[in-house]
């Protein structure tokens, strides 16, 4: 692998220094050898070769060719760095792929954000079946980038970005599978305008984007390089990391930008350098993952183009009758990053969503959009249009509210509501006919609602404490899901009225035997109230309870 042209990692620093790492705990053994195999011998993403008999050749997509003179540009780039090979000319066929099995992956482009000028070729391994012969069992992870940004940037702290430079194609193949990795392209040693399509072989040495196994293989390596930092006293502060996007977290500016700094260089030494211009000097607000960071107000804040483009099509979708897969999977992925700006529990509004994607295999596959569906895609619009897709990362600031007590009750001829607040305000009903035939958790998820239409504007930028003994209510309440779509009703409600006060519910379990003030007022016993609330209630507002009693 290191007589590859493209290859430009320091093997001798891996080789020396990764059993190092695993002597002082920070990374596993398992880990190590797998990275240091795959960059000596090239990482054969544990592809089941019999899967992938024959020689196939797929066209490229419409994008490709519409972003042509991009993508070219990004091939030479490739083939330029040793990372891609020019096999030579090739006319399409099967019949005259180089010898053996062979996959001539259809490729696509996708734009790149922060570079207009270029696009970043995908390959579409699911397509040549790559992706279903390939053993991801050893290759599962789950990145928690987001609470560990939350956890790290403290009040006042700074941040700083850097992203690795290429990511994924830093990593060598093993010639085994250079077979599926065929490219059919135009020729990048004649002018692009003198050429009617494509006629050129290519093969990737090195990975590319599209193949299911690169993140696991990545994350293993990166854990790895981390590692090494850490070791020789490089990395010392802590550097969230999404795939290629790295955040460094510190006390001071000066503490972060220093760290980083030696960090380029180290990485320089290593061969997985940073990209200079992606660059962000440290700040107390930073846009990170498509979300601005304010380690002071404690928030995060959806960069303006993303909230308008979610929106925008939320609103779309809430119209449509049916969605592609594809459709969905976008529309989920940008409701999943929506909700992050909700109060904790919002994801209550994924629920009649997430199912239709059920049985769906296929990009164009489709869907039925269901009328709840709808109702919550317009919910998540109106939500982040009054919050201006701001939300609170950490809460820890928020002072408590007055701590709020609810309580239903029904047996076979009344059903009742109440609920109170340590500064004396309370209130309490009876259930009409139709409503006494509701189950019980119902009820109990009712008078929270209640408290809170009643309660709400004096909330804001408060955490609320909710007590309540309905463990049914209250837990659905904490995780913001139920089973029960009766729960998951008020549920959305709540989590709306949070937005709309500006306030965090803090859902809290009590036994029947200690919400004796809710309790009292949800039967209508008022003396027993008035008991409760001479104890409990502020002497602030006394004449609350007082006038109860008499």
């Amino acid at each position: 692998m290191q007589s590859l042209e493209g290859y430009k990692l320091n093997f001798g620093m891996f080789a020396d220094k990764l059993p190092l790492c695993v002597s002082a705990g920070l990374v596993g053994a398992d880990d190590a050898e797998f990275v240091l195999h795959g960059i000596s011998n090239g990482f054969d993403l544990a592809v089941d070769h019999v899967k992938m008999l024959g020689r196939r050749v797929h066209k490229n997509y419409s994008t490709a060719y519409e972003h042509k003179e991009k993508v070219h540009k990004a091939i030479l780039k490739r083939v330029g760095a040793g990372k891609t090979l020019r096999l030579g000319a090739f006319s399409g066929r099967p019949a005259d792929l180089p010898p053996g099995a062979g996959t001539v992956v259809p490729l696509g482009a996708v734009s790149k954000k922060h570079d207009p000028e270029s696009v970043r070729p995908i390959s579409d391994h699911t397509k040549t079946g790559l992706n279903d012969a390939v053993d991801l069992s050893g290759l599962t992870h789950t990145l928690d980038t987001y609470n560990e940004i939350s956890r790290a940037l403290k009040p006042g702290y700074y941040m700083r970005v850097e992203d690795v430079d290429g990511a994924f194609p830093n990593l060598p193949l093993s010639p085994g599978v250079w077979r599926y990795m065929y490219l059919w392209w135009y020729d990048t040693e004649r002018p692009l305008m003198e050429q009617s399509g494509p006629n050129t072989l290519y093969v990737h040495t090195f990975a590319d984007f599209g193949a299911a196994p690169l993140p696991g293989v990545w994350e293993k390596f990166y854990r790895c390089i981390k590692a090494m930092a850490t070791l020789d006293g490089v990395l010392t502060l802590p550097m969230p990391h999404y795939v290629d996007d790295n955040s460094v977290i510190g006390p001071t500016e000066i503490e972060v930008n220093s760290m980083a700094v030696n960090l380029t260089n180290y990485m320089k030494l290593l061969g997985v350098p940073f990209k200079d211009d992606k660059s962000r000097e440290a700040a107390v607000r930073q846009l990170v993952l498509g979300f601005w960071w304010d380690s002071v107000a404690r928030t995060r804040t959806l960069e303006a183009d993303k909230l308008a483009l979610y929106r925008e099509s939320f609103l779309a979708a809430s119209e449509s009758n049916l969605l592609t897969l594809h459709e969905l999977q976008v529309l989920v992925g940008r409701l999943h990053r929506a909700i992050m700006t909700l109060p904790p529990g919002s994801n209550v509004f994924l629920a009649r969503i997430l199912p239709l994607l059920s049985g769906l295999k296929l990009p164009w596959h489709r869907r039925r959009v269901t009328v709840g569906a709808r109702s919550d895609l317009r919910a998540v619009a109106d939500l982040l249009g009054k919050n201006m897709g701001r939300g609170y990362f950490d809460y820890s600031h928020m002072p408590w509210a007055p701590g709020v007590y609810t309580d239903a009750m029904k047996d076979g001829r009344r059903a009742g509501w109440g609920w109170c607040a340590t500064t004396g305000e309370h209130d309490s009903g009876v259930y009409g006919a139709s409503d006494r035939r509701k189950f019980i958790d119902a009820l109990e998820g009712d008078a929270v609602l209640r408290a809170a239409q009643s309660l709400g504007h004096t909330w804001a930028g408060k955490r609320v404490p909710f007590y309540i003994d309905s463990k049914s209510f209250q837990l659905s309440f904490a995780k913001g899901r139920s089973t029960a779509e009766r729960l998951t009703c008020i549920l959305r409600k709540l989590y709306g009225l949070s937005v709309q006060l500006d306030c965090l519910f803090v859902p809290i379990w009590i036994s029947t035997h200690e919400n004796v003030g809710a309790d009292a007022l949800s039967r209508g016993d008022f003396v027993r109230y008035a008991e409760w609330a001479q104890v409990h209630a502020s002497s602030n507002h006394s004449d609350a309870w007082r006038s109860v009693s008499n």
